[in-house]
């Protein structure tokens, strides 16, 4: 490019130069001798200018898209084990897949349909595609890979499945053990792995997760752990193939990424919040939508002697934070904007409540405080923090080290809570130690997907103090039992009301609150167009390769 920039002059200097030739000529030649030299000298014009619009346009782009789309896989890029659980997969193709409005449409599926009592899925499959080293995929390929997650275990929940039958080459079933209308989305989430070719890595070295095999758009060539992959198309690929033949993401901390980008060394890069307001020469900054919300999840049973559990299972407490946030403030101050106030889990999709019409009121602290006086809540030792039965109004709030958003928000929540004499100490831990703690200590989580299987996971009793589901140990009979009813429901639109009835009920007992729904930021270099992306969900980075065939170069 500063080739090109060094010669950008030419056209001006040579116009100049050839003006001065003709003007010398003119005046020394007759009428006859000037049209022919006039012609021949447009000629030469026209020539140049050619020569000079060749010379400065822009330099052929790079032949490799380099990216950082944020967090690498600790069980590498298999399906069977999570991987592509919240988004693309990349290098696999699921059965469905979300267009964008968020409505299910074929990938490596044609037809799907519910029978035997809402007990089994039956699936049509393309009779096209094969995997990157040619061999066909088959329903024997799509059957293995849901049992093969039954059989060791997964971040996917296939609770529901008794297992997945290949009917014939191109037809599949999955048996349920129980009825389960959100089935359907883990045929979206879900990337189908070679049956031969995985049960090959499994006795290697090298497994399937650090060098997987599909039918996705993309190779994985090669994996430098803690560094970077390198990817190719897949020469194979049956859907729109994307424009870009080579892909190199690489991995690193907030800082690191943002460092590459300011220095030109990536053309796009997933950011946080903090970051988003800052210029760099040629890149443009992506907000992008999603379901990501960010909320306080509150231990709901009192353990002798624990404070904190005692604080946060008083619906007094919870109530007192619904009023005391100040979502717009944070969305404004602390968020620039790439945000909006969150009041559910799943607000304003199909399955949630409409939240649009709801209009923030200011913070009355002298309500807070009087409501907090009505359940038993008040100073009564003089040193700045309420308490209640000798229960000192005090508790820690733990939030994912390391992820700054979390840190902001846990802070000033804190600084808020202060204002009424609660005290916050605000904690950062990796996740296996927050593990440890969640079921006794409010932790800043998120969550939000695609699926309305998350409402389940989240307030049903079922998943109480299961894995980071329900930490809080949430269980209302009445809860479970419209969840309950919208599983069972026979469609999907007949299971709707049952999920916006569990919401309702939800929101009055308050297990969580609900802070922000935060945007996805990327800045990308100027010249790269990202297309129209999909409304992201919790997991960002990879989801946003969901639409990739759009991307593409687009200055000429």
């Amino acid at each position: 490019m500063q080739f090109v920039n060094a010669f950008s002059h030419l056209p001006a200097l040579l116009l100049l130069y050839w003006k001065k030739v003709v003007n010398t000529l003119l005046n020394k030649m007759n009428r006859k001798k000037t049209r022919i030299l006039s012609l021949f000298i447009c000629t030469l014009l026209t020539m140049t200018s050619f020569v000079a619009l060749a010379t400065t346009s822009p330099s052929k782009y790079p032949e490799t898209l380099k990216v950082a789309l944020g967090s690498e896989p600790n069980t590498g890029f298999d399906p069977i084990l999570g991987w592509g659980k919240y988004g693309n997969p990349l290098f696999q193709s699921t059965l469905l897949k979300r267009d964008k409005n968020l409505n299910f449409v074929g990938d490596l599926a044609t037809k799907w349909r519910l029978t035997n009592n809402k007990l089994t899925w039956i699936v049509t499959l393309r009779d096209d595609v094969v995997f990157s080293n040619g061999t066909p995929l088959t329903a024997e390929d799509v059957a293995f890979t849901f049992n093969q997650i039954l059989a060791q275990g997964s971040t996917h929940d296939l609770s529901a499945l008794e297992m997945a039958e290949p009917l014939t080459p191109t037809s599949v079933a999955f048996h349920l053990k129980r009825c389960d209308i959100t089935f359907l989305d883990r045929l979206s989430s879900i990337g189908i792995v070679p049956k031969k070719y995985y049960q090959l890595r499994s006795d290697s070295p090298t497994k399937y997760g650090a060098l997987p095999m599909g039918s996705g758009p993309y190779i994985l060539n090669k994996w430098e752990k803690g560094q970077y992959v390198s990817m190719s198309l897949n020469p194979y690929y049956y859907a729109k193939k994307p424009k870009f033949k080579n892909i190199v993401a690489v991995f690193g901390s907030e800082e690191s990424r943002f460092i590459q980008i300011k220095t030109h060394q990536l053309h796009l890069s997933v950011i946080p919040q903090r970051y988003a307001n800052q210029s760099i020469s040629n890149y443009k900054l992506w907000s992008v939508p999603t379901l990501d919300n960010r909320g306080i999840v509150w231990p709901m049973s009192h353990h002798k002697g624990s404070d904190m559990t005692f604080v946060s299972s008083d619906p007094a407490i919870r109530e007192a934070f619904e009023c005391l946030i100040d979502k717009q403030l944070i969305v404004e101050k602390l968020l620039d904007g790439y945000a909006t106030p969150a009041y559910s889990l799943a607000d304003n999709m199909p399955w949630g409540l409409d939240t649009t019409s709801i209009v923030p009121t200011p913070v009355n602290l002298a309500h807070i405080t009087t409501l907090l006086k009505q359940a038993g809540w008040s100073d009564s030792n003089n040193n700045g923090t309420i308490d209640k039965q000798g229960y000192e109004a005090s508790f820690t709030l733990l939030y994912k080290a390391g992820d700054s958003v979390r840190e902001q928000l846990a802070l000033a929540i804190s600084s808020m809570a202060n204002q009424i004499g609660i005290e916050v100490t605000v904690k950062g831990l990796e996740w296996n130690a927050i593990a440890l703690q969640m079921t006794t200590t409010p932790v800043l989580m998120g969550f939000g997907s695609h699926s309305a299987s998350e409402v389940n996971y989240v307030y049903h009793s079922d998943f109480a103090h299961t894995d980071f589901y329900n930490s809080g140990g949430y269980s209302n009979p009445e809860v479970d039992l419209a969840i309950d009813n919208a599983l069972k429901a026979d469609t999907w639109d007949e299971s709707i009301p049952f999920w916006q009835q569990a919401q309702k009920q939800i929101q009055q007992d308050r297990p969580w609150t609900w802070l922000v729904n935060i945007n996805h930021l990327y800045m990308a270099d100027s010249c790269l167009n990202l297309g129209l992306p999909i409304t992201e969900p919790h997991d960002h980075g990879w989801p946003l390769t969901a639409n990739i065939e759009e991307w593409r170069w687009q200055c000429r």
